[in-house]
């Protein structure tokens, strides 16, 4: 085991060429808070692997990418969901039992947040255009943020923040609907889409947001949200487990 914190990320699919990659961002940041990154490659992995090899990692982030297939949370398609990636899906799936019996704490990065919220029984809205009428892509070309999210006070990602609104990036068009069982809104956008989540008891570590904070490598609140899941990824490593050597 290496004496930094290693931190799983699944793998993304690069759209030029079809490459499986790890983001170079959330890998940026992870390096530069001290982590190094373990890639956990769907089409490489198989199910069987899985605990083999969260037992070598510290921590965990789900990273943004395609449409989770609606099956998950227990509706049919809609026409305007893209097609899903079904290994990518199962894997993410099968990783939250592991992930949760050894405690690790766990960030989710737009899909990633969406991801979280389903594997611990929660829903999505499939297309926030058709079901919701309201759009959340923005066009780069007015600049990196695209609106305000209001954060809920009291939370996990509002001690981190230190504010109660934020401007932030948006790539999406599918968002948390019906919230997990054991999880709390800490941020909706001004049209009420839901923006963040956590885990609402005083336990595990397990935050989403629907932006993209590893865009946005020189803004402050971006590098704090990192900055506290690697915390939250050292004091878990400083826990003794019980009945170890004095």
């Amino acid at each position: 085991m290496s004496d930094r914190p290693v931190i799983g990320v699944v793998t993304g699919r690069r759209h030029e060429n079809g490459e499986l990659y790890v983001n170079p961002d959330i890998q940026g940041f992870i390096e530069r808070l001290g982590g190094e990154v373990r890639p956990f490659n769907y089409e490489k992995l198989r199910l069987y692997e899985l605990i083999g090899e969260v037992v070598q990692i510290d921590g965990f982030v789900f990273p943004g990418g395609g449409d989770l297939a609606p099956s998950f949370f227990g509706q049919e398609k809609l026409p305007e969901c893209h097609e899903p990636v079904r290994k990518w899906d199962e894997m993410e799936m099968n990783l939250f039992p592991l992930l949760m019996t050894r405690g690790l704490p766990m960030l989710g990065i737009c899909r990633g947040c969406q991801v979280i919220n389903v594997g611990f029984g929660g829903t999505l809205v499939q297309d926030l255009p058709s079901q919701r009428q309201v759009n959340h892509r923005q066009d780069d070309a007015n600049g990196p943020y695209s609106h305000t999210v209001s954060i809920t006070p009291g939370t996990r990602l509002a001690a981190c923040l230190e504010q109660s609104e934020l401007m932030v990036n948006s790539y999406h068009h599918q968002a948390v609907d019906q919230v997990a069982p054991g999880f709390k809104v800490s941020a909706r956008a001004q049209d009420g889409t839901v923006e963040a989540i956590e885990s609402a008891g005083p336990g595990q570590y397990i935050v989403g947001v629907q932006w993209h904070p590893e865009m946005l490598k020189d803004d402050p609140a971006s590098q704090r949200i990192f900055a506290s899941f690697m915390g939250a990824v050292e004091k878990r490593r400083t826990v003794r487990c019980p009945g170890a050597d004095e």
